[in-house]
């Protein structure tokens, strides 16, 4: 469900971009920005690289209930409850300096859309995705900055970064079912 997420959210920023500056070239990759053994990823020049930072369990939302009611009523089904996740997705402007300024405008752009869109409604058919997407801008001190740049293997870009909070529906099919207690039938 990351990559249908990640993947829709691409598409996402891909047709506001279009829009907004009147282009016809995707200018948003989901992508890494370096390869394993350190050189750059290909096509990644000149446009807005995201990726995966990380990804932690949503614990305020961790104890849902993993029961409802099974159809007709009178008994309840059991399966695994939902994963609620927040994604660490980092956003960075990939543009050499004779276009430095054009990729600070796509950057600010995606930042201005984030900040009107904190919540997305996501409508991915046949599929089991979340059902929307919460944006909520990190701020990361100098240190923090140099140490994520570091383990990334890159020099230092302009960048953003957000968590993205979803709810992971998941497709385990019924572990038991359980009838409702009922009240006693009583002799005449």
């Amino acid at each position: 469900m990351i990559d249908v997420t990640l993947t829709y959210i691409r598409d996402l920023l891909n047709e506001h971009l279009r829009n907004e500056f009147s282009i016809s070239e995707n200018k948003v990759v989901l992508s890494n920005i370096v390869k394993p053994d350190g050189s750059e990823a290909q096509n990644v020049s000149g446009k807005i690289v995201f990726f995966l930072v990380g990804l932690e369990e949503e614990s305020t939302l961790k104890n849902s209930i993993n029961r409802n009611q099974h159809s007709g009523g009178g008994a309840y089904a059991y399966r695994s409850s939902s994963l609620p996740v927040n994604l660490r997705l980092l956003f960075c402007s990939n543009f050499d300096s004779n276009i430095y300024i054009e990729g600070l405008s796509y950057l600010s752009a995606l930042v201005r859309f984030f900040h009107a869109n904190k919540r997305i409604p996501l409508d991915i058919p046949n599929s089991n995705s979340p059902k929307y997407i919460s944006f909520e801008l990190c701020s990361l001190g100098y240190d923090e900055l140099s140490h994520l740049w570091s383990a990334i293997g890159s020099k230092l870009m302009p960048s953003v970064l957000y968590k993205a909070g979803v709810v992971m529906h998941d497709d385990i099919s019924i572990q038991k079912i359980t009838p409702a207690v009922s009240k006693p039938e009583t002799a005449n």
